[in-house]
């Protein structure tokens, strides 16, 4: 039976197809919020703009849920690598491509916003909100978000944060493995009972732990150590009571979750498509945050064109916003070649 190291040694196709699957609904999500061609959507086929709409936007409790499992990785081994140099690699792998994609949504705003007068284009930004996006406190500090998404990207470095800072404090403590993993369970049912019924908690990282803590949860249970045990107990624990306080105070994105994390802890290691199918995976897979950060653009420029040729056929504005879909993936590999790749290749010289 494969161990957990040679499982994480050997990509997840798994993993690849949440990302990919959770980074497009996200772009849907937002295609279907936003402009006219929502509008054109909803006239066309309401009941799908309505799925959309509201319930798009629980596919970041996939990433979530995955983030947990994969940060869990690296804390498997007490003082692999200083604290320090932990955060300021996550930071450098979230921060400059997210800076480079929201100037480009400010530039494309301020070009196009003689053609969109509408409340849903953002205001055109203050030093004040670039420093804040740059720092990831955009929202703690009561700052406009620049382009769709930002807060997923400030609350993902929170996490991690939070997650690194708490297994360095029981280490400098002498604590075993155990007890991260009872830290980390406390939280996460803490998350699930408390912090996330509250929505004056949603710019803070204790209002997504319950999602990030199951993946955590189960990376630990998968180790392959006598500590993977209790990590299973607490594990299956919190996704039990996952369930029953999405069922006490109504929240699918809990339920979500839990079926991520069941997903994840039955395929990460079982499930192997075809050799064509695992490299179309992986190529989006790969694009998924560039996708994620950039299809605001495509999305703002598409509304601008339809408002400019004053399209009223609601079929034409359904029939744009699919080309706008497959534009937005065209443009984040374009992005992702240009400069993703190059700044990976920097950061490893």
């Amino acid at each position: 039976m494969p161990t957990w190291l040679d499982a994480m040694n050997e990509r997840s196709r798994m993993m690849d197809g949440l990302r990919v699957l959770a980074a497009h609904v996200i772009v849907l999500h937002h295609l279907s919020s936003y402009g006219p061609l929502a509008a054109a959507l909803e006239q066309t086929w309401p009941w799908l703009s309505d799925v959309l709409y509201n319930y798009g936007r629980f596919a970041t409790q996939i990433f979530f849920v995955m983030a947990g499992f994969l940060a869990a990785q690296g804390l498997s081994t007490p003082g692999a690598q200083p604290l320090g140099d932990r955060l300021v690699k996550r930071y450098l792998r979230l921060v400059p491509l997210f800076l480079l994609a929201i100037l480009g949504v400010a530039l494309v705003v301020a070009w196009l916003r003689p053609w969109i007068q509408q409340d849903w284009l953002t205001e055109p930004p203050t030093l004040w909100q670039w420093v804040s996006h740059a720092l990831l406190i955009q929202d703690i500090v009561g700052q406009p978000s620049m382009t769709v998404g930002a807060w997923y990207v400030a609350i993902d470095f929170q996490l991690f944060v939070l997650l690194n800072v708490l297994a360095w404090g029981l280490w400098r403590l002498g604590a075993r493995h155990d007890a991260m993993v009872v830290s980390a369970a406390l939280l996460c049912l803490a998350s699930q009972w408390y912090f996330n019924r509250d929505a004056q908690w949603d710019r803070w990282a204790l209002y997504f732990f319950e999602s990030y803590g199951l993946g955590v949860l189960l990376a630990w249970s998968m180790h392959g150590t006598e500590g993977a045990r209790s990590a299973r107990h607490w594990m299956l624990l919190c996704m039990l009571s996952a369930v029953i306080a999405a069922l006490a105070f109504p929240r699918p994105r809990l339920l979500l979750s839990v079926l991520v994390c069941v997903l994840l802890w039955w395929g990460v290691q079982r499930w192997h498509p075809s050799e064509r199918c695992s490299k179309w995976l992986h190529r989006h897979s790969e694009l998924s945050y560039a996708l994620f950060l950039t299809h605001f653009m495509p999305l703002v420029a598409a509304n601008a064109v339809w408002i400019r040729w004053g399209g009223q056929t609601p079929a034409g504005g359904v029939a744009l916003l699919v080309l706008t879909w497959w534009l937005c993936v065209v443009w984040s590999a374009m992005f992702h070649r240009a400069v993703q790749i190059l700044m990976r290749a920097a950061w490893r010289h």
